[in-house]
């Protein structure tokens, strides 16, 4: 069989209350040549038996010893073997034509190495909320990220997609517990690597107690690292 043009790549660590919807947004897309890889991270509550009772041929399951998020991202990629990878976190909503419209944005401007998208805050309940942070949506062209990326972390990371070549051979580093996207997109600017951004909202992204980009906003002191 051929290779998928998409790799969604999806690691989960104690994810039950919002993992469901999470998957079924992935697989209500309009595009739909893809491979789901989700990568249980040693979850100790019932994500696993959430995660087995979908039966769609297009997901790939591993469960693993926990090793943590970074480590985890890494196998995803030798996983992977879509042209580009799309990053998912197990508590966020893709609209339904996310993957669409960032694969027809990368198959247009082979000059962009990632393309993210325009995302909406919301809470526990669905509700919409205010992220209060305008860099990171107003940052669109290669050339606004560029000159924002040191200021600010305006790439939301579960809303990119990639082309597999060049994460594969970037990586994410292992010496970053929370930071690990903004580390990757400051090496790839660094590097002459031009990131996109599509001028429209594709994801809602959940902020909770136990979401990681609350736990990294506490535990590092800083303003915003999104997971």
């Amino acid at each position: 069989m051929p290779n998928p043009r998409v790799s969604i790549l999806m690691p989960v660590y104690n994810g039950e209350k919002f993992l469901r919807q999470s998957i079924e947004s992935i697989l209500a897309q309009t595009f739909t040549d893809f491979e789901f890889i989700i990568i249980n991270d040693g979850s100790t509550d019932s994500s696993r038996e959430i995660l087995e009772s979908f039966k769609d041929s297009r997901i790939h399951l591993f469960n693993q010893e926990n090793i943590g998020v970074t480590r985890t991202l890494n196998k995803g990629i030798d996983f992977a073997k879509g042209e580009y990878i799309a990053r998912m976190d197990c508590d966020d909503i893709s609209l339904p034509e996310r993957l669409a419209k960032q694969v027809q944005w990368l198959d247009t401007h082979k000059d962009i190495c990632l393309a993210a998208t325009k995302i909406i805050y919301i809470d526990e309940k669905d509700k919409q909320i205010d992220g209060g942070w305008a860099i990171e949506q107003r940052s669109v062209t290669a050339e606004d990220i560029r000159k924002n990326l040191p200021i600010d972390n305006c790439i939301v990371h579960p809303s990119i997609m990639i082309r597999r070549n060049v994460l594969k051979k970037y990586r994410y580093n292992i010496e970053q517990s929370y930071s690990q996207d903004y580390d990757l997109w400051m090496r790839l600017v660094s590097d002459g690597w031009k990131l996109s951004k599509l001028d429209e909202v594709l994801l809602h992204l959940r902020v909770h107690k136990k979401s990681i980009s609350a736990m990294s906003e506490k535990e590092l002191g800083v303003r915003k690292i999104i997971y």
